[in-house]
């Protein structure tokens, strides 16, 4: 296995930090953090899915509208493996991802889950701004869904938590 440098190790840790920032832009509805992930001219596709391939940009409104959808959602970026090209300004990084999200399903405490895994395969480039992501292609690896019903306190609760703008409260009580 050949030695990693701290310029590489600088690069992992900044193109990991894309991939908080993407799941948390759509967990949390903090959409300012998706605004620098991508490149201006990323595109995303999907193969094998009967989604058209789209811009970063329309992705994004595509996801915010999704989100309006939902009570909740949670994404969880792991298992990620980086190979970068000798010159070190272009890396292929491919991530394991699961996503789980609660929709509105008829009566009050009535809920559709959606759980999934997916696969993104990312290209990144360094640009005067930082890593960002140049294409990403996501394969759908499995998806359940199904319908139960929760307790009205735990989806009150659920609910509000999604609600919360976690990160207006940042330095709070410090």
């Amino acid at each position: 296995m050949p030695q990693i440098t701290d310029d590489e190790l600088l690069a992992r840790a900044e193109i990991s930090d894309l991939l908080v920032r993407y799941g948390q832009a759509q967990d949390q509805d903090e959409w300012s953090l998706y605004e620098d992930i991508f490149t201006q001219d990323a595109t995303i596709h999907f193969p094998g899915m009967p989604m058209e391939s789209r811009s970063a940009a329309e992705f994004g409104s595509f996801l915010q509208d999704y989100n309006k959808t939902r009570i909740s959602g949670q994404h969880l970026i792991g298992n990620t493996l980086y190979r970068f090209d000798e010159d070190g300004a272009h890396a292929h990084v491919v991530s394991e991802v699961v996503y789980i999200t609660l929709h509105p399903a008829g009566t009050a405490s009535r809920v559709r889950r959606v759980r999934g895994n997916a696969l993104y395969s990312d290209h990144a480039v360094r640009t005067s701004k930082g890593w960002r992501i140049a294409r990403r292609d996501i394969a759908q690896k499995n998806v359940e869904i199904d319908e139960g019903d929760y307790d009205p306190a735990l989806l009150a609760a659920i609910e509000s938590a999604a609600a919360t703008r976690w990160f207006d409260d940042f330095g709070a009580g410090a």
